[in-house]
C-alpha cells in the first residue's frame, strides 16, 4: 500500500515539474511547514531511539526519491551538475586513505545498505572490510548483493559498543552517520580502541558552522526543524567542537575540508522535488496521515536543506575531516 501511495506522489510530482516556484525565503519556508507539520510538535517531541525507526520507515522513499543503488549518503558533484555518480565520490575518497596506508581491514560504521563498503571491496580484492549499522532491515539488504564478494561482511551493531579486539583495523570510515551518535566521547573512544596505532579515521558529515545562537532567530528554528526531519535530535555537532572532542581522545587531525559546494546539486534537487509535496496543501496533509510520520518528514529536510547549508553564509556545512590516532 506505501509503496502505491508514494507511486501516486511521483506521478503527482511529474505532471506538475514545470509548475514555476516563488521565491524562498526563511519566514514562507518556516510558515509552510508550519502549516502541514505543525512547526512547535517537530521541535518539542523527544522520542527515544529514533535511528532505527527513521532509517527503517524512510528506506522506500530513499529508494524512489534518492537513489536506486542502495547509496543513501549525498552526492558530491563538484562541477555542480548533478549526477548519480557523485555517490561515489565518499567512497573514491576513502580509497585514497587505503592505498596511502596499504589498509589491509578496514570498517565502515553506519555502512547502511552497504554501499560504500561493496564499493571498496570490489576495487581492493586482498583487504578485508566489515559494515556495521544499527537498522537490521540496511543489514539484511546490504547481505543480498555480497554474495561473490569474500572480503567484505556486514552485520549488525552499535558504534558505541562494537565486539571486535582493540587495534584491529587499518582504517575507519562514517558517512553521515556520526551524528547521530547522542555519546559522542564514547563513539570516538570506541572507535580509537578499533584502530592500530597511526590508523585514520575519515568522516563525512554534516555540521553545525558555529554555535547555533550566533544565527538569526529564523535561521534557527529552520536549522532545527531540518536537523529533527533527518533524525538528528540533539542536533548537528558544531564542527570545531567535534574536531576538539576527537583530539581529547587521541586523535590528531589531518583534514578538515568544507564540501559544502559539492552538495548543492543533490540538495537543490531534493529541493526541487520536497516544494512540488508542499505545493498543494491538501495532498500534502493527505500523505502525512497516510504514510509513515518519519518517510514523510523527509520533505521537510529535503525543502530546507538548501536555506541551510550554503558555503560561506549557512547555518551547516558538510565536512570531510580525517583524523590519525596517535601513535
Amino acid at each position: 500500500m506505501k509503496k502505491v501511495i508514494l507511486k501516486l506522489l511521483t506521478a503527482g510530482i511529474k505532471n506538475n515539474a514545470a509548475q514555476p516556484t516563488e521565491e524562498l525565503t526563511l519566514e514562507r519556508a518556516i510558515a509552510q511547514v508550519d502549516l502541514v507539520f505543525g512547526r512547535d510538535r517537530m521541535l518539542k517531541e523527544h522520542d527515544a531511539d529514533v535511528t532505527v525507526p527513521y532509517y527503517t520507515q524512510s528506506e522506500l522513499g530513499y529508494r524512489l526519491y534518492h537513489s536506486g543503488e542502495d547509496a543513501i549518503h549525498m552526492a558530491l558533484n563538484f562541477d555542480g551538475v548533478f549526477d548519480a555518480d557523485g555517490y561515489q565520490a565518499q567512497p573514491r575518497m576513502v580509497a585514497q586513505q587505503v592505498d596511502k596506508l596499504g589498509a589491509k581491514k578496514v570498517l565502515e560504521v553506519g555502512c547502511g545498505k552497504g554501499f560504500n563498503s561493496r564499493f571498496l571491496a570490489q576495487q581492493y580484492p586482498n583487504s578485508q572490510f566489515v559494515g556495521i549499522d544499527l537498522t537490521p532491515h540496511h543489514i539484511a539488504l546490504a547481505n543480498r548483493n555480497v554474495r561473490n564478494l569474500t572480503n567484505l561482511t556486514f552485520k549488525v551493531g552499535d558504534f558505541n559498543s562494537l565486539d571486535f579486539p582493540s587495534q584491529s583495523f587499518d582504517l575507519v570510515f562514517a558517512c553521515e552517520c556520526l551524528c547521530h551518535s547522542e555519546q559522542l566521547p564514547i563513539t570516538l573512544a570506541e572507535i580509537c580502541r578499533l584502530l592500530r596505532p597511526g590508523g585514520k579515521l575519515v568522516i563525512f558529515d554534516g555540521y553545525r558552522q558555529a554555535k547555533l545562537e550566533k544565527f538569526s532567530p529564523e535561521m534557527q528554528t529552520i536549522t532545527k526543524l531540518t536537523e529533527v526531519s533527518m533524525a538528528v535530535r540533539q542536533g548537528f555537532f558544531a564542527v570545531e567542537d567535534f574536531i576538539e572532542a576527537a583530539q581529547n581522545m587521541g586523535f590528531a587531525v589531518e583534514t578538515k575540508e568544507d564540501l559544502t559546494f559539492a552538495m548543492q546539486p543533490t540538495i537543490s534537487r531534493l529541493q526541487r522535488l520536497s516544494q512540488l509535496f508542499f505545493h498543494s496543501y491538501w495532498r500534502a496533509k493527505l500523505f502525512t496521515w497516510l504514510l509513515p510520520t518519519y518517510l514523510v518528514r523527509n520533505a521537510v529536510a529535503g525543502f530546507l536543506m538548501p536555506l541551510v547549508f550554503k558555503t560561506n553564509q549557512g547555518s551547516l556545512g558538510y565536512y570531510k575531516l580525517i583524523f590519525q590516532r596517535e601513535e
